[in-house]
């Protein structure tokens, strides 16, 4: 174990991350997901069909679980095979207390370095790896160990941390560890009275303002007095992923990367104006006028391997036959009867009208487009203007990112 790491490790045994909590299914039942879990994201994972026609289960892996992962996705996958790879002994610990309370005989949990995760002796589906790759002392050397084991067909959700919000948190990262503030009770008192008195102006303050788990001193530390961590634009992500043999399959949540929603502040001239450029130059300078990507979460695929396209192809001879999926979160939200349907998913809210809501309310994960445009409630409306109405719809759906698409069962 090289030097940083057995730092972070250090970390994690005192500081267990993030803060566990002691019951899956309420904490489920209260709608608590995880971004890229299969059972959610299978259309944005495996857009060609999930790789569960196979005579075996599918295989997941979280790679640096943490307190809660591993439990977490073999209690929604019942199906699959997962295992739970840590450094932290502390936070398996948990993970083992989760799995005996809610009899998870599917998952397996290892300790150890996940750029040895060869040595478990399998393929993956479906890898899940969440805040882990940019505290390494080589990100690269991890993403590889976790692409030589991602199966053909497989899929991998990433979070790497993003540059632009985290600003000021390294401005203080910086500042701490040059006042040689130790990971303790009182190292941690200290540095909290110390944020107590940023200014105003201070870049971390927009970032502490959003941060509400930085309550807990596992996250505070994480976050502040942690030995080793990096950050990615969107330029950085992209290359991340290509030189060590990985496709880009797409942003977990589009709306953060288009200017739909993202740019909502600023004028239809802009937003016109960025909506025009190529794909990847939408997401970087979106990013570069938001600046609040504290975090980039993605799905990858082998570059060797059949990649999806970072968009649905809604132009395409056979777009009726794509399969609507609607993203975990999305909900409609109560109203009188005389107000227009509202929506909502996390900061978003959005009113449709009785057509597209009608169409929003009947995505189910298993009707094509095609079927859809066949809807009652869209029959007053011509067949030429409806198809055109509906790909536009569903389009912005997608933009928004409140849909990924399939081309199949999913």
């Amino acid at each position: 174990m090289d030097e940083v790491t057995g730092m972070v490790a250090r970390q994690y045994e005192a500081y267990a991350y993030p803060q566990p909590f002691t019951d899956l299914a309420a904490q489920v039942a209260d709608g608590y997901f995880e971004y890229g879990n299969p059972a959610n994201y299978a259309a944005l994972l495996w857009p060609e069909g999930r790789p569960a026609a196979k005579q075996r289960p599918l295989s997941i892996l979280a790679a640096g679980c943490g307190t809660v992962q591993a439990a977490y996705l073999a209690y929604t996958n019942r199906g699959a095979a997962v295992w739970g790879v840590d450094l932290s002994e502390a936070s398996l610990a948990h993970e083992r207390y989760l799995q005996e309370r809610h009899g998870l005989a599917n998952l397996r949990l290892f300790r150890g370095d996940l750029r040895q995760v060869q040595e478990i002796g399998t393929t993956f589906d479906c890898i899940v790896c969440s805040g882990v790759l940019h505290h390494l002392a080589d990100p690269d050397e991890g993403l590889r160990a976790l692409a030589g084991v991602l199966a053909p067909d497989g899929a991998m959700t990433l979070m790497l941390y993003g540059a632009t919000a985290r600003t000021g948190v390294y401005m203080l990262q910086d500042a701490l560890r040059r006042l040689q503030v130790p990971q303790t009770t009182d190292g941690v008192a200290f540095a909290r009275r110390l944020v107590e008195q940023l200014p105003e102006r201070h870049f971390a303050r927009w970032y502490l303002a959003g941060a509400a788990e930085l309550r807990h001193d596992a996250a505070f530390v994480d976050t502040f007095l942690h030995p080793q961590d990096r950050a990615y634009t969107v330029p950085q992500v992209l290359d991340f992923l290509e030189r060590n043999g990985l496709a880009f399959g797409g942003w977990v949540d589009n709306a953060h990367y288009y200017p739909d929603a993202a740019l909502a502040r600023y004028s239809p001239e802009v937003r016109s104006a960025v909506a025009a450029l190529p794909a990847r130059e939408q997401w970087a300078v979106v990013e570069m006028l938001t600046q609040n990507l504290g975090m980039h979460m993605l799905a990858a695929r082998r570059a060797d391997h059949c990649r999806p396209g970072a968009a649905p192809d809604l132009a395409s001879p056979g777009w009726q036959g794509l399969v609507p999926h609607r993203v975990p979160g999305l909900k409609r939200a109560p109203s009188p009867p005389a107000h227009a349907p509202t929506y909502t998913r996390g900061s978003q809210g959005f009113e449709l009208g009785p057509g597209q809501a009608a169409l929003l309310d009947s995505i189910d994960g298993s009707r094509r487009i095609g079927e859809l445009l066949a809807l009652p409630a869209l029959a007053h409306v011509p067949a030429d203007t409806r198809e055109g109405l509906t790909r536009e719809f569903l389009a912005q759906m997608w933009r928004l990112g409140h849909l990924h698409f399939a081309r199949g069962a999913a």
